[in-house]
Order: C-alpha cells, then sequence, then structure tokens
C-alpha cells in the first residue's frame, strides 16, 4: 500500500492540490455546486418517478438527465482532487468507502434505469403513473445518493486514523 501511497503523492496532479492554498478551497466550492446539480435534479426525477406529483410532466423531469451528468462529472473531478491530495485519509475512511460502495450500486442502478426504464418513461403520457420498477429504482437512486451525501458528510469524522 504504501508504494501506492507514494505514487499517488509523486504525480503532478497530487503535487498541484498541496502546493497551491486555492486549489482545495475551489474544489470544494465546486463540490457543492456539482452535489446542488447532480441531487437536486435527481430529487425531481426520483420523486416523479416513484408516482409523486403526477401533475409533473414526466418528459419535463425527464429533460434535467443532462444536469444529473453535469453535477456527477464536476463531483467526479473534484473528488479526484481530494483524494490525490490526500490518498491516505481517504483510503482509509469507512465513510470515504462506503459513499464509494454507493456510488457504484447508484451507477448500476442507473444501468438498470437506461436498459429496463428508459424507453417505457418516452412512452408514458405526461401525467402517467410509472410502472413499479421505475417505482424501485427511483426509491433506490434516492436512497443510494443521499447515502452518498451523508457519507460524504462523515468523512472528516470517521475513520480519519
Amino acid at each position: 500500500m504504501e508504494n501506492y501511497f507514494e505514487w499517488i503523492l509523486s504525480t503532478a496532479l497530487s503535487s498541484w492540490v498541496l502546493d497551491n492554498e486555492w486549489v482545495w478551497p475551489i474544489a470544494e466550492t465546486f463540490h457543492f455546486f456539482g452535489l446542488s446539480l447532480l441531487i437536486g435534479s435527481l430529487l425531481l426525477i426520483d420523486i416523479r418517478m416513484i408516482g409523486w406529483f403526477k401533475q409533473i410532466n414526466i418528459q419535463a423531469v425527464h429533460a434535467l438527465l443532462p444536469l444529473v451528468f453535469v453535477g456527477f462529472t464536476v463531483n467526479m473531478m473534484t473528488g479526484v482532487l481530494f483524494y490525490f491530495g490526500d490518498p491516505e485519509r481517504y483510503t482509509i475512511n469507512i465513510a470515504f468507502q462506503m459513499k464509494m460502495l454507493l456510488i457504484v450500486l447508484a451507477g448500476l442502478n442507473a444501468l438498470l434505469y437506461y436498459w429496463k426504464i428508459d424507453s417505457v418513461m418516452y412512452n408514458l403520457g405526461p401525467h402517467d403513473d410509472t410502472p413499479a420498477l421505475a417505482k424501485v429504482v427511483g426509491a433506490a437512486s434516492l436512497i443510494f445518493w443521499f447515502g452518498v451525501l451523508m457519507l460524504g458528510r462523515l468523512i472528516p469524522y470517521l475513520g480519519t486514523g
């Protein structure tokens, strides 16, 4: 494991994060904005998929998906900066490990959405109820992403070595 940490800390990216005092706070700010786009958009999408707020047009909610991808991309990029800035702390941190597990599960849930539900959503009327699988995927998405949010906040307080 030491060789792994030495390698990460020897990279130009790690040096850039550690040698510039403004990188971390700017990355934190962008991480927050990315999270707002991701969670805010998914909240609307998932709540509608669960079957609540049927007065909201399902296609209008579906149009928020690009914001989810933008938010996720911003968070992935800033998250890599955080990791390269302090790999030893993050690697051993149980909250970080559980957060990464939930992100993987959320990704698999998103694949299930894409393979089984996406085309069905296009064929629904604007205020139709969603199929049972869409409800399950929407609920799972909310659970996974709010778990990611909670665990991200707990990283400084749990398992810091």
